[in-house]
């Protein structure tokens, strides 16, 4: 019987830690040719709006069809709905752990300092997924708002148990740090790209949109090495990366797949000094893994409310 799981359950079930390894996983079967991604779709209908996405992990044994509202999880072995999920927090924290995930390839291995720009509540797992994947002390953190930083910044050295540190500009952020994050929904570039030093890691998770942009030109054509979770759906939704090309920054046959790097068709980072790129757009084959993991620790715990079909 197939059964409905809320944010809460979610939550409770499934940590950014724990889906850095499901993600990890996921992106080895893909690498395998095991997963099938369905980019985002959006749909306007008069002043309302909906998303439809979703993709098969045949590892996972599932597939799932996301609706803005409802993540359905089908088994694909036999075809029958398993689950209905809430896809807030499993969106929430698979984002975070796709940044970790790509952290664990291409960030250098010894790195500690993460700066991060944006601290709502999507920055949240992103700092969790970096710290998961690299051995952080310190978090430097910005946004405009100083209130906003402040408290981020306070809530996140009680969470993490690093030292997490408000800052006043992104160039005092960025300074200094081994992995940089941005997750705001900017529609321009939120630091000079030019203040890269080599060696550095960047994680930009929040443009998913082409009208949306948080790094600049510079950014691009200094990255060794740029990589998105999903070529089909970046090329319409990376605001990022359809500006540079729209520049001739950068040309979408140099742009790598996450599965490359993770199924080791790639190497994340070709010498210390490279500075990297990952662009996260957030895909369908992440809800399915997530989906999968945390359906399997409910059946474990008891964990759902029954369906009635």
């Amino acid at each position: 019987m197939a059964i409905y799981l809320t944010d809460d359950d979610v939550r409770q079930l499934l940590t950014t830690a724990e889906c850095v390894d499901v993600m990890e996983d996921l992106f080895k079967q893909e690498a395998q040719g095991l997963v099938e991604n369905l980019p985002r779709q959006r749909f306007r209908f008069g002043q309302s709006s909906a998303t439809l996405m979703g993709g098969s992990a045949l590892g996972s044994g599932a597939f799932v069809v996301r609706h803005s509202s409802l993540n359905l999880l089908y088994s694909t072995e036999t075809g029958q709905l398993e689950a209905a999920l809430q896809p807030s927090a499993l969106a929430w924290i698979r984002t975070g752990a796709a940044t970790g995930v790509a952290t664990r390839y291409m960030a250098r291995t010894n790195a500690s300092v993460v700066g991060m720009i944006g601290t709502g509540r999507q920055a949240i797992t992103q700092l969790e997924g970096v710290c998961a994947a690299r051995p952080i002390k310190t978090a430097r953190v910005f946004s405009r708002n100083a209130e906003n930083r402040e408290r981020f910044a306070k809530d996140m050295e009680d969470r993490l148990g690093i030292e997490v540190v408000p800052v006043g500009s992104p160039e005092e952020c960025i300074r200094g740090a081994d992995i940089v994050v941005t997750m705001t929904n900017s529609r321009e570039p939120v630091f000079d790209g030019n203040l890269l030093e080599p060696g550095m890691h960047v994680n930009a998770a929040g443009s998913n949109g082409w009208m949306r942009r948080e790094i600049d030109e510079a950014t691009v054509r200094r990255a060794d090495l740029v990589v998105v979770d999903n070529l089909d759906q970046a090329k319409t939704e990376c605001g990022d990366l359809i500006w540079a090309a729209e520049r001739g920054a950068v040309r979408w046959q140099q742009v790598a797949e996450l599965h490359e790097v993770i199924g080791g068709r790639l190497s994340g980072r070709s010498t210390e000094a490279a500075v990297t790129l990952f662009e996260s757009q957030g895909i369908g084959i992440e809800d399915t893994a997530a989906s999968a993991y945390v359906l399997k620790k409910a059946r474990e715990r008891g964990i759902g409310q029954p369906l009635p079909f």
